[in-house]
């Protein structure tokens, strides 16, 4: 319904409107440019209803999506997503406790509380009081009442105490509201309610209504009412506005006279400076008692020139100017809009200017100034009402005009690209030079036109110089390189210096026209780079422009003396100095493409102005020229001419409130806002301090925004931020105003923040105390439990250390026994390896002189005599072997030979070994091999063998009637398993026990002495059958025999090919005689050899050492040689060595008592043959002659 009735009072207006008329204002021409924003800029929708300030200086903006709050960087937008239960608002309002009421077209009536959190609603489901959810304006009084009126239910009173009272048209009773339709509520600044309803307008008077009279409107239509200080109010309705002055007096068209060809729908608001703004079906007016005009609103979206439906105007605490409109979203002027006139060319319009870009300004005779620009028009200015007459146009060929120059005697000047020109204002005669003139032709380029010493100076961009006379005669001509100028100069700028005289500047600084010399020269002290621009002021200082700096020097008639520089840090754009002036003041005004800059020499800083505050264009490419009638400086932009006092364009000194805004953190997945006591508290007094925030361990990302509510020129403030015990100083935070911190350590902060407009003026510093709770592990009790804690653990340690050093100290004398042990072994293994080689040596004598013996003629009696010798003899190299097997364990040097062997014939020659024994005791003695027995197997069949010898061995020895059994079988997945079976008394567990330990027999001494021994058979067989990963087990009861179990994993082996064993005395047929020579140092073991070998049919050379083999094998020929390895002054195996370097080939043998396992290996290396270990048998000396010297089968 209001949206309808909008649309109406827009189109009656515009149905009965003229032309709009244009009427000047007196003085410097005022001209606003309200900037748009809409959607594009965050607004949630084009459509604003109302705007409104709250306490901390925030805009409120009720649009037709939802509400938005605006603190001149952004926005933030609740709707139905955030809480709003309707997004269409017609109006919002806040109250004396800052909380923020709207009306919304369905939902009735909304509060946002002073949090910003919680919404709360008013509507007729709730509160049956409520004639209608469509709410359209809402007000307060001073008694603490809200009022808020509707479509179609009337007017209600929302009291301190939360009743609600509803006010309605009575018929019959002018004492009652005029409607139920409430268009808007207004309070005068006396405090009274005004009421404007669609059948008229009504006065609170505190129990009734006062309505305003019908002749005193236009229309009973009543839009709005609006005030002025004086209590003065303006009616608005489509047919035009109404007025009650201050006395009480009506009229119905107060503006008809002042505007006779505007109506005045509305008056939208009287600003603080007596300026009064309208709604026209033009759009936009301005003006007052002098007249109206119409403010041209050019629209971004739109891309042109619009007339917005206003709905609501505000003016904030700064000044500025807001207008809400229907459709085309909202606009804002700002409060130093007056401090720039812009006056631009408007097509069609003859009165405006000429030239839409201004590149020359001069000034002209009678305050006036002169202005050429990209139009190629000469237009004159009368600034004080802007009023534009076009002088001269059409003579530069349609080239844009680059320069003007009214000299002494009133002649204008204008250059343009290759042409110069001079006009005679008073008649309009005017002389064209260009470039192709033969005579006085004009200089290529752009040029600068200067007056100096009567002459008329033209100064190409080219390098071309030349100096006229007043009729425009070249008096000279002359170019970079000569009269002074270096060659390679780049002409920046040309004008009056101090001294009255031409300056020139250019990448090569300074120079200056001598009149006396006739030449240029550098500016004494000038510096020695680039300068853009210069200029000077009454006060005798002079400003050199550069890029991104200002300097100052002072001029004393001879050179230039340095006072001091400006730069970035003092706020100076990075871009060059396009142009400078000086106002009356010493204040310097600089143009870039960057802004409009203002130098204070006092504070030594720099302002740059631009879109923002009001200017057409940030690009300035021309220079700043003053008026000298009241020093107003003009400057031309690509978008039109800029006018401006220097003395009203100044820096507003006092900063706007600084708020912090938002303050949250990340704890967990979530995200924290903590209360900011609604933006910060500030209170008439100043900024007060706000409550501590406290975060928890491990909040992290913590994100403070601060805002300095300002409107005017926003995104031009700059905000700082320290935070104490963490940063070393203050951190720039450019213009967001929003700092981050990952993660703070536990501790006490405060968190600084404070920020400058762009009038360079600091804020008082905004202070927040943070408190980061420690770790739960840093807490009182925690810090208790942990010395107790540690206590334990000291206690702990020191056990735990106790006991390592009693470890250790086991460990030590584990160490040292193991040592002891260790060498002891050794010292063991050394005397039973001496022992076994002095053993074995005599042992050659006995064994070797017993076989000799038995092979003589002997009685019976004597051969039993020597064959118990021979049986002793080989019981005692048993004992010695065994030894020394067990020593090669103890010391962990037993090798194992790898080699495949067949498991068949081992255990064929075990049973061949063994049979004949048990047969003389009367046994039987079977052998059974399981088919699935592998043929052969991999490792030491050696040691297999005797192990087997040795079970087989003691069952036989301890069986005296029955049978000794052999079963062979596989063992799974891999090897074999042999058993020993016997019928012999049994075993006892004790004995069991015993039975493989050293040194023990099963039943001690009495075993020993009864069947003999050592006790070491058994224990040595487990300790080899361990060392090829099998065991030995036994199962035995008294009385019932014993079965001794013999497990050997060996890994299955091809078997390899059999060697055959040749009889000794076929050995010795095949073989037959042989020339051997003997080295022996004992004279007895070398004699049982020779013996045995002599016996055999071989011719024996002895001899007792090494030299004597060398020269014996030298002097005579052997069929072999056989060596002792230890022999007096060379030994066995370096004697080898020899002999084979000499070239002796035939077969070596080594015949040692040595009983270690390197022993073999060394002879093998040295070049031995075949190797013998002391006591040798005929038979072994046999075997080992035919397998090397038996000759080769046919």
């Amino acid at each position: 319904m209001r949206r309808t009735i909008r649309r109406l009072f827009a189109l009656s207006a515009a149905a009965m409107c003229l032309a709009a008329a244009t009427v000047a204002v007196a003085g410097l021409p005022e001209t606003p440019r309200p900037r748009q924003l809409t959607v594009a800029d965050g607004l949630p929708s084009n459509t604003v209803n109302r705007v409104v300030e709250d306490r901390h200086g925030y805009l409120w903006i009720a649009t037709s999506e939802g509400l938005a709050r605006y603190d001149g960087l952004g926005y933030r937008v609740w709707r139905r997503e955030q809480g709003l239960r309707d997004n269409y608002l017609w109006t919002v309002h806040v109250d004396a406790r800052n909380r923020v009421w709207m009306g919304t077209s369905q939902a009735g009536l909304a509060m946002l509380d002073a949090d910003r959190k919680t919404f709360r609603y008013y509507n007729r489901g709730n509160t049956p009081q409520m004639g209608d959810d469509n709410v359209w304006s809402i007000a307060s009084t001073p008694d603490g009442a809200l009022w808020f009126g509707t479509a179609h239910g009337g007017l209600h009173r929302l009291g301190p105490d939360g009743k609600i009272d509803r006010f309605l048209p009575r018929e019959g009773d002018p004492r009652s509201l005029p409607s139920e339709g409430i268009a808007n509520l207004s309070v005068s600044p006396d405090g009274t309610l005004w009421i404007s309803t669609l059948a008229g307008a009504a006065r609170w008077t505190g129990h009734d209504f006062e309505r305003v009279p019908d002749k005193a409107l236009s229309s009973t239509i009543v839009n709005a009412v609006t005030f002025e200080a004086d209590g003065t109010a303006w009616f608005g309705n489509p047919h035009g506005v109404g007025v009650r002055r201050p006395d009480g007096r009506y009229e119905a068209h107060p503006w008809a006279a002042v505007a006779p060809n505007l109506k005045v729908v509305d008056v939208l608001r009287r600003d603080r400076s007596g300026q009064y703004w309208f709604d026209l079906p033009q759009g936009l007016g301005i003006g007052g008692a002098d007249g109206i005009e119409v403010v041209p609103l050019f629209s971004s979206t739109s891309q042109g020139l619009v007339r917005p439906s206003w709905s609501h105007a505000y003016e904030d605490r700064e000044g500025g100017l807001w207008f809400a409109s229907t459709g085309h979203g909202l606009w804002y002027l700002p409060p130093n809009w007056r401090q720039f006139s812009v006056l631009m060319r408007r097509l069609g319009d003859d009165s405006s200017l000429s030239n839409a870009g201004v590149l020359g300004i001069a000034p002209a005779r009678g305050g006036d100034m002169w202005l050429v620009g990209t139009g190629g028009v000469l237009d004159r200015l009368d600034p004080e009402t802007g009023r534009v007459t076009h002088v001269a146009r059409d003579f530069s060929d349609g080239i844009g005009l680059d320069r003007v120059l009214e000299d002494s005697r009133g002649m204008v000047w204008v250059s343009n690209y290759g042409g110069l020109t001079r006009i005679d204002p008073a008649s309009g005669a005017r002389r064209h030079w260009g470039m192709d003139d033969g005579r006085d032709a004009a200089v290529s380029g752009t040029a600068e036109v200067i007056e100096s010493d009567g002459a008329i100076w033209v100064v190409g961009s080219d390098g071309d110089l030349q100096r006229r006379d007043p009729q425009g005669r070249v008096l000279e001509a002359f170019g970079f390189g000569e009269r002074g100028l270096p060659k390679d100069m780049s002409l920046e700028y040309a004008g009056k210096g101090p001294d009255g005289s031409l300056w020139l500047a250019g990448a090569r600084s300074l120079w200056r026209w001598q009149p006396a010399a006739q030449r240029f020269a550098p500016v004494p002290g000038a510096p020695a780079q680039a300068v853009n621009s210069f200029a000077f002021g009454n006060d005798g200082r002079v400003w050199l422009g550069g890029f991104g700096n200002l300097a100052a020097y002072r001029w004393d008639g001879l050179r230039l003396q340095p006072e001091f520089e400006l730069g970035a840090r003092a706020g100076l754009p990075m871009s060059e100095a396009q142009g400078l002036t000086v106002d009356s003041a010493g204040r310097v005004w600089m143009t870039s493409t960057r802004g409009l800059v203002r130098v204070d020499p006092q504070t030594r800083s720099a302002r740059v102005y631009g879109v923002k505050d009001g200017l057409p264009s940030q690009e300035f490419s021309g220079r700043p020229v003053p008026r000298p009638a009241d020093g107003r400086i003009l400057v031309g932009s690509p978008e039109g001419l800029v006018l401006f006092d220097p003395a009203v364009v100044r820096p507003v000194e006092q900063a706007p409130p600084l708020i912090v805004e938002t303050v949250e953190v990340r704890r967990g997945n979530e995200r924290l806002t903590f209360a900011t006591d609604a933006a910060g508290q500030v209170a008439a007094g100043g900024a007060q301090p706000m409550p501590a925030i406290r975060l928890a361990d491990g909040d992290r990302d913590l994100r403070i925004v601060a805002r300095l509510l300002s409107f005017n020129n926003a995104p031009s403030n700059r905000y700082r931020f320290r935070l104490d015990g963490y940063d070393p100083g203050w951190v720039d935070g450019g213009s967001s105003g929003e700092r981050i911190f990952s993660q703070l350590p536990p501790g006490d902060y405060r968190l600084q923040v404070k920020a400058k407009t762009a009038d360079n003026v600091w804020s008082p510093v905004q202070t927040v105390e943070l408190h980061v709770d420690a770790p739960w592990w840093w807490s009182g009790w925690a810090l208790l439990g942990f010395v107790a804690l540690a206590l334990l653990l000291l206690g702990w340690v020191l056990a735990a250390h106790r006991r390592r050093l009693q470890r250790r100290l086991a460990w030590q004398r584990a160490e040292h026994e193991r040592e002891v042990a260790k060498q002891a072994s050794l010292a063991k293994t050394r005397f039973l390896a001496t022992l076994g080689h002095e053993v074995r040596t005599p042992m050659t004598g006995v064994l070797g002189m017993s076989e000799l013996l038995l092979d003589t003629p002997l009685d019976q009696k004597q051969r039993e005599y020597t064959q118990s010798i021979r049986r002793a003899g080989e019981h005692l190299l048993r004992l010695v072997n065994d030894a020394l097997d067990l020593a090669r364990i103890e010391s962990g040097r037993l090798e194992l030979a790898d080699e495949a062997f067949d498991l068949r014939a081992l255990v064929a020659e075990a049973g061949d070994l063994m049979a004949p024994l048990a047969r003389q005791r009367g046994l039987e003695f079977l052998v059974e091999v399981d088919p699935a027995v592998p043929a052969g197997l991999r490792g030491d069949s050696s040691r297999v063998c005797q192990i087997l010898l040795n079970l087989l061995g003691n069952a036989i020895k301890f069986t005296e009637v029955g049978r000794v059994g052999l079963r062979v079988e596989p063992l799974r997945p891999q090897g074999v398993r042999f058993e020993v079976v016997d019928t012999g008394p049994g075993l006892n567990e004790e004995q069991k026990a015993r039975l493989f330990r050293r040194f023990e027999q099963a039943e001690g001494a009495r075993t020993s002495a009864r069947y003999g021994g050592s006790g070491l058979g058994l224990a040595i067989s487990q300790e080899l059958a361990a060392a090829m990963d099998g065991h030995i087990r036994v199962d035995s009861e008294p009385g019932r025999g014993a079965r001794f179990v013999f497990d050997l994993p060996l890994p299955a082996a091809e078997t390899p090919a059999a060697r055959p064993r040749t009889p000794v005395a076929a050995a010795d047929a095949a073989v037959g005689p042989r020339a051997l020579l003997l080295v022996e140092d004992d004279a007895t073991v070398a004699e049982v050899i020779a013996g045995l070998l002599r016996a055999q049919g071989h011719r024996v050379s002895h001899v007792p050492n090494g030299l004597a083999a060398l020269a014996e094998a030298t002097i005579a020929r052997f069929d072999m040689a056989l060596l002792d390895l230890d022999l007096p002054g060379i030994n066995g195996l370096d004697l080898a060595r020899q002999l084979r370097a000499q070239g002796f080939v035939q077969p070596l043998v080594a015949v040692t008592a040595r009983a270690d396992a390197e022993a073999e290996p060394q002879a093998i290396a040295a070049g031995f043959d075949r190797f013998l270990r002391k006591p040798v048998t005929g038979a072994m000396l046999a075997e080992a002659i035919a397998e090397l010297c038996a000759p080769p089968r046919a």
